[in-house]
């Protein structure tokens, strides 16, 4: 073997050795696609929590459905990624509500104190309202 034929495959052992460090690194693409997914619902499960807390703070009610926040709150229902299918939305009590996503990755292990930490699966994030004075 001569000198540049040596260079030439160690070259490669190293460019294919970075591409597999990488991919340990931050994971594959199709990882990636599924870990944004999730960064999608938990905006989408974001935003339809806030505009149901917004209609508490303005009318001391919850929406009965998350369809009747549509128009007055929202312009439409956000929904999953992967399915297109709007979030689940419901009333647990007087002053409480919860949306729920179904997520395709656990969270980072960094976001373990966050409140929308989720493992994978169906999760629900509880929301409580307090009672606003003066009203």
């Amino acid at each position: 073997m001569n000198v540049q034929r040596i260079a030439g495959v160690g070259s490669l052992a190293v460019v294919v050795a970075a591409v597999v460090a990488g991919l340990l690194i931050i994971g594959s693409p199709a990882e990636q696609r599924l870990l944004r997914r999730d960064e999608q619902r938990v905006s989408g499960l974001t935003e339809l929590a806030r505009r149901a807390e917004l209609q508490w703070s303005q009318e001391q009610r919850l929406a009965p459905s998350a369809v009747e926040l549509v128009d007055q709150y929202l312009t439409r229902l956000p929904t999953d990624p992967a399915t297109r299918e709007p979030y689940e939305y419901r009333i647990t009590g007087p002053r409480a509500f919860e949306v729920c996503g179904v997520f395709e990755r656990p969270s980072r292990p960094e976001l373990a104190g966050d409140f929308w930490f989720h493992e994978a699966g169906r999760h629900c994030f509880a929301f409580e309202m307090t009672e606003t004075r003066g009203r």
